[in-house]
């Protein structure tokens, strides 16, 4: 999602290698701890907080004062140019999918026939197969539901069930071509795109298995001790924005149209939506863009066919198609006696942007506080205190990445300013650009924290306070990290 955040050219790349400031990068410092402060201690919502450490740093910088409101005001642009009609798209598809019955059914698919112990492997391929060829907050409003649903039927709360997808929508985000980042990085480093995936799976897939299913195990066997009398309360009370519903409620507040609704006849409750239904849902938007992805593999580049594929490719277009069609084949499958026609699927429409109105304003507010650390200089000068280290070049390559990602909260930007700094002196390098991609790549996943939209995306879609995020979500991508980084220096013994 943040991958959109480096867009502004006011600030060049070479100010990446500038001397460091510690001025700027106490002022950074201030900023995250303000904001703990202001979340943890004061209890202010997260959208108020971001705002107020943003301002403050960009106060404390040095920054002119009428510089500090543009500045946040394009990195809030930045972000939410692409991700509000993503999330809008996605969460009509997820409440179709929960109100139609079909994300219930394809939970109790997963769960029934994989069992306790295979769900979280399962789930683990689902985010993998599902992220190759989808951004990951595309992934994961798409997913959601089932996740929601899998949560409800093994009565273990959403996020604990979630990690394995996590892990495996993050990892080829963070790695795999045709990501925005890895592709990127491939390109600078002139590396081979088929060795990058191919290298990249057998890096992440180990890596992604520990994070994924194997912190689950971990997280899930402490929370059944301290939490076994009273798990099923907190499942159902606590589920994800994207959960089943209980029932739909229909103008809950004009009591006149309540009155009347009571008085028409109820209708027969059409059958709910099999896995067959919900899972083509789901894998229409994903072919779709996949079909945009390898549009220069299908058709001559520039010919009236590669601008169809492209175009019906694009993540918005794909999902609006995707919506329009599951209107049509999950409309009628929804799981009331009511008002079966065009008026309640327009209700259900207005019904799915309430719960991400709340993800939307904190993630706004996210991305104004990665303008403000831009263009302020703090993270630039994070950046360069990782200049100055003499260490072998992959290590060096994740470091780099890891200081942009801890500093901006952006894996993109993240890989973005490690492969440009790199870039010139890959062929003294002495390794190979495949891995190099790898080690950048992996590097830019590490401790995903307040900075990161991701972070407050996941904390807002599981209902989760800060600490329950840090303490899962931050874990899972500091595992993935560090783990990745172990099995591309494995890999670079190996090939050697």
């Amino acid at each position: 999602m943040d991958r959109y955040l480096w867009n502004n050219p006011s600030v060049p790349l070479a100010a990446a290698t500038a001397s460091p400031s510690w001025f700027l990068l106490l002022c950074a410092a201030g900023a995250v701890l303000l904001l703990l402060v202001l979340i943890a201690r004061v209890r202010l919502h997260p959208a108020l907080a971001l705002v107020v450490a943003a301002l403050f740093l960009g106060v404390a910088s040095g920054m002119p004062l009428k510089q500090i409101p543009l500045s946040f005001s394009a990195g809030v642009g930045n972000l939410m140019g692409h991700i509000a009609i993503v999330l809008g798209l996605g969460a009509i598809l997820g409440n179709l999918l929960a109100r139609s019955g079909g994300a219930t059914a394809l939970g109790r698919l997963l769960v029934d026939n994989c069992g306790e112990r295979g769900l979280p492997w399962a789930l683990l391929g689902l985010g993998i197969l599902v992220g190759m060829p989808v951004f990951f907050e595309v992934g994961l409003v798409l997913l959601m539901p089932i996740v929601a649903a899998a949560a409800s039927r093994s009565a273990r709360p959403p996020m604990l069930v979630g990690l394995p997808l996590l892990a495996g929508l993050s990892i080829v985000h963070g790695t795999l071509p045709p990501h925005p980042a890895a592709m990127l990085a491939a390109t600078q480093f002139h590396a081979d795109l088929g060795r990058t995936i191919l290298w990249g799976l057998i890096v992440g897939l180990p890596a992604a298995a520990l994070a994924g299913p194997g912190l689950s195990w971990f997280l899930i066997r402490r929370w059944t001790t301290k939490h076994s009398k009273k798990s099923v309360g907190v499942v159902e009370q606590e589920a994800a924005i994207f959960g089943v519903p209980a029932q739909l409620n229909l103008d809950a507040d004009n009591e006149e149209a309540n009155s009347q609704v009571k008085s028409e006849p109820v209708e027969p409750i059409p059958p709910p939506a099999g896995p067959l239904r919900a899972t083509c849902a789901i894998l229409l938007p994903i072919a779709l863009i996949f079909l945009g992805s390898w549009a220069d593999s299908l058709s001559a580049p520039g010919s009236g066919a590669n601008l169809v594929f492209r175009f019906i490719g694009s993540p918005d277009v794909a999902l609006l198609v995707a919506v329009l069609v599951a209107l049509v084949t999950l409309g009628g499958r929804i799981q009331t006696g009511r008002h079966h026609g065009r008026e309640l699927l327009r209700q259900v429409t207005t019904e799915s942007f309430e719960p991400i109105a709340n993800v939307l304003v904190i993630l706004a507010a996210a991305g104004g506080l990665s303008g403000i650390l831009r263009d302020s200089g703090a993270a630039q000068a994070t950046i360069s205190l990782a200049l100055g280290a003499h260490m072998p070049p992959l290590v060096l390559a994740w470091l780099l990445a890891a200081v942009v990602r801890v500093s901006m909260g952006s894996a993109t930007v993240a890989m973005a300013v490690a492969s440009a700094v790199l870039a010139p002196t890959v062929g003294h390098l002495g390794v190979r650009p495949e891995l190099l991609v790898l080690a950048t790549g992996t590097g830019s996943l590490i401790l995903s924290h307040v900075n990161d939209p991701g972070f407050w995306m996941i904390q807002s879609f599981f209902k989760l306070e800060m600490k329950e995020t840090l303490s899962t979500w931050t874990v899972l991508e500091t595992i993935l990290s560090i783990a990745g980084l172990g099995g591309t220096l494995v890999l670079a013994a190996v090939l050697r």
